[in-house]
């Protein structure tokens, strides 16, 4: 089988061996096995684990410098773990039967028929009474019984940690340049840690793609910027509380999120977390010894209720931050080619936000919004001229176009070119030169300005749909570069990502044909 982690060279155990020179554990088989050398392997164990967690995948790959040349050869892997019986479960993964673990829980044999490429997954897990600390394993991989190759990893196995709470949910929808209140509850599940001194409650803000687009705010003195001091948010840093299993406490005093008035929506700007972590004295004074915990106007905990049931909260706290209806308003103008058979021209074409929101970039990937051109017969494309670093052009049916447009008409379009965002009451010029071929055609080409919608993310609608498409024309009476009052409506109109992202974020791998335009003739 192959695996599905891609091969890679990190933290674990990766070789790639040259064919005359295979390394220490190499081994040349008899001419008559007729084994081709071997390229690389790699071995993962996915550590650092915690004792008591899920069982994690583990991965043992050996790759050769060709197929094997006949059939009838086993390539096998035997994985050893050093550690005493009974501090390991082990299992095979389940999509097949390749694997099988010992009952001691420190030997898996793993066997395959023959092929360029073998791996060899499993699962293994730390029992909650195994102790914490490093433990040695081997991988010998063999074929027809004869060992090959030879790798040695380690696992890394961390103490089970003490979660003393578990967390609410909570939502705020904010209008364009408004804010919100909450306070999310959280219920204290077991004992505090020996040595606790105080309680760190910290929030989160939107991060990545959607950084900025939302402000925390807790203007109180034990409060500080900074989620756990790193990224945007707050925490406060409260001392006076009460060590109390089972009772479900929650902020004395609000915490408040704040938007611009050209942040987009309705959208999900941020699945937010918040989190209460206990101090010692040694964490308090070096993380938060600035923090003013005892004057002045303090942000503390009150008892919301008692015997609620853990599982109503979860392990994680989450915040949706969620903004109101602001629309951009993307815009295009008329294009008409002037001149003569033969003539290249070049067009420019101002695309415009209307706003009142901007059109904020949403994935990290080529743009978040697209021009798709489709000419008239009369014209063919030359180049377009501002493709570029702020620019990237792509052909129309390539792959990621057409899943990135699934409301445009991409069957005749001549190009596509994707830019990443625009500002509200802002513009650029969109620059590309065509030949005329035929002076008197009375053909309408259009041009589009549209959104990516990645499976209906992010949901934010065109404030106007009817000034989204344009006419390409030539020789025409139209071509005025006013916004046409006419054109393709598209019901929505949003912005793009893979990624992500709800307490998360959407990311795209792009591998596409891109295209310098000069390449149409």
């Amino acid at each position: 089988m192959h695996s599905p982690y891609p091969l890679r060279a990190g933290r674990r155990a990766f070789a790639v061996l040259g064919a005359a020179a295979l390394g220490v554990g190499a081994f040349a088989l008899p001419a008559a096995a007729q084994t081709p050398p071997v390229e690389a392997v790699f071995v993962e164990d996915y550590s650092p684990v915690t004792v008591g967690d899920d069982p994690k995948l583990a991965t043992a790959q050996i790759i050769f410098t060709e197929a094997f040349p006949e059939e009838g050869h086993t390539v096998s892997a035997t994985i050893t773990i050093d550690a005493p019986e009974g501090f390991f479960t082990l299992a095979n993964d389940g999509d097949d039967s390749d694997c099988t673990p010992d009952a001691t829980g420190t030997v898996v044999e793993c066997a395959e028929d023959a092929a360029e490429s073998v791996s060899f997954d499993y699962l293994y897990a730390a029992v909650l009474e195994a102790e914490p600390g490093d433990y040695d394993y081997t991988v010998e991989f063999k074929v027809d019984g004869t060992t090959v190759e030879t790798v040695e990893d380690v696992i890394e196995v961390s103490a089970h940690s003490v979660e003393s709470f578990r967390y609410g949910y909570a939502q705020v929808d904010i209008e364009p340049g408004g804010s919100a209140d909450t306070a999310p509850a959280f219920l204290q599940t077991d004992p505090l840690p020996e040595g606790t001194v105080a309680l760190a409650y910290g929030v989160s803000e939107p991060s990545y793609m959607l950084s900025g687009m939302a402000e925390a705010s807790a203007p109180y003195e034990n409060c500080v910027d900074g989620y756990w001091n790193g990224d945007g948010g707050v925490t406060c840093i409260v001392t006076d509380f009460a060590d109390s299993v089972g009772t479900t406490f929650a902020p004395d005093a609000p915490i408040s999120f704040s938007v611009e008035e050209t942040v987009p929506g309705p959208l999900d700007v941020c699945g937010c977390g918040f989190e209460v972590r206990p101090l010692d004295a040694e964490e308090l004074e070096a993380e938060y010894g600035d923090v003013d915990t005892e004057t002045g106007d303090q942000l503390g905990f009150e008892v919301v209720s008692e015997g609620d049931d853990p599982d109503d909260y979860g392990w994680a706290g989450l915040i949706d931050v969620r903004t109101t209806e602001n629309p951009f308003d993307l815009a295009v103008s008329d294009a008409n080619a002037k001149g003569d058979k033969g003539d290249e021209v070049t067009l420019t074409v101002p695309v415009k936000n209307l706003g009142p929101a901007d059109a904020a970039s949403f994935f990290d990937g080529p743009g978040s919004y697209g021009l798709i051109g489709t000419l008239p017969k009369g014209l063919e494309l030359v180049k377009v001229d501002s493709d570029g670093d702020d620019l990237n052009c792509f052909e129309p049916d390539d792959t990621f176009v057409e899943d990135s447009f699934p409301d445009s008409d991409l069957a005749n379009a001549d190009f596509v070119c994707l830019f990443y965002s625009l500002d509200a009451d802002e513009s650029f010029d969109f620059k590309f030169t065509v030949e005329i071929t035929d002076a008197d055609s009375n053909a309408k080409g259009t041009l589009e300005v549209a959104a990516i919608d990645n499976d209906g993310y992010p949901g934010v609608p065109d404030g106007d749909t009817k000034n989204d498409t344009a006419d390409i024309t030539v020789n025409g009476d139209n071509g005025s570069g006013q916004l046409p009052k006419t054109g393709v409506s598209l019901i929505w109109i949003v912005g793009a990502a893979a990624l992500v992202l709800v307490a998360g974020v959407v990311l795209f791998a792009l591998s596409s044909r891109r295209r310098k335009a000069d390449a149409a003739e």
